[in-house]
């Protein structure tokens, strides 16, 4: 079986638990316009313009050696690998092979999700993953429809998917000047952090710009947002901790 990644980082620290390995697969289904990997958005191998190239087709066999090379690693940190994007889900069928495998050889699996996807995507995916990072950028249903392209009910369900199976979840947030950096937001953020059994904690992630030249580089425009303020991440952390004490900014 054989998949398109577009980058594998070792040595990783904020990726879950531990020392990881990140797989970053190709493709998502999303069109969040503040992406900061947006040559990970098409599911096919691209090239910019500088003439970088963006995605391989890999097995699951040299992907899962190349996890390997790194076990002790693992074992001595508490970590193992994390599967990000571009959207994981995407690409199901590989993900779960390569989940099944490396379980197998005791190593611990982790996803980094929009949670965009079916909910038998999910379930089928449930039984090997040992920690969700799971991404919730804007909860209203008809502004994560216009700006996100997806249906924020069905990313709701698979969260509920991973909290009733009892995997631990990191909610992760992207804090974006007028699209979700309102107080209301992080509230409501912190109110479904703490109905949840399994979230362990919430992680505030600040605009960065690094998808806009990405994004030149491959023919593409993304509008560039503004940073946000001391204060205004103050505010956002608060507003989370009012409901779910363990909030932190990354």
């Amino acid at each position: 079986m054989t998949g398109v990644v577009f980058n594998i980082q070792r040595y990783c620290l904020r990726d879950g638990e531990g020392i990881r390995t990140c797989i970053f697969f190709k493709g998502c289904p999303l069109h969040c316009p503040w992406c900061h990997n947006p040559e990970g958005i098409s599911p096919r191998v691209e090239r910019g313009e500088d003439g970088s190239v963006f995605g391989k087709e890999v097995s699951a066999d040299e992907l899962i050696a190349e996890i390997l090379k790194d076990k002790k690693y693992y074992s001595l940190s508490g970590g193992g690998v994390t599967f990000s994007g571009g959207e994981p889900l995407f690409q199901a069928e590989f993900c779960k092979e390569l989940a099944y495998r490396i379980k197998a050889e005791g190593v611990s699996v982790a996803i980094e999700t929009s949670g965009f996807g079916s909910d038998e995507t999910v379930k089928s995916l449930l039984p090997y993953v040992d920690e969700v990072l799971f991404d919730i950028k804007i909860l209203d249903e008809t502004a994560f429809k216009k700006i996100c392209g997806g249906d924020i009910s069905a990313v709701i369900k698979n969260l509920r998917l991973f909290d009733d199976f009892c995997v631990p979840i990191t909610l992760r947030c992207p804090v974006i000047f007028g699209v979700n950096d309102f107080k209301e937001h992080f509230i409501e953020v912190g109110k479904l952090a703490k109905e949840l059994k399994n979230v362990k904690k919430v992680q505030l992630l600040p605009y960065h710009d690094f998808g806009v030249e990405k994004a030149k580089n491959l023919g593409k425009s993304q509008p560039r947002y503004p940073l946000s303020s001391e204060e205004e991440k103050r505010a956002a952390i608060d507003a989370v901790k009012t409901y779910f004490p363990n909030t932190e900014l990354i």
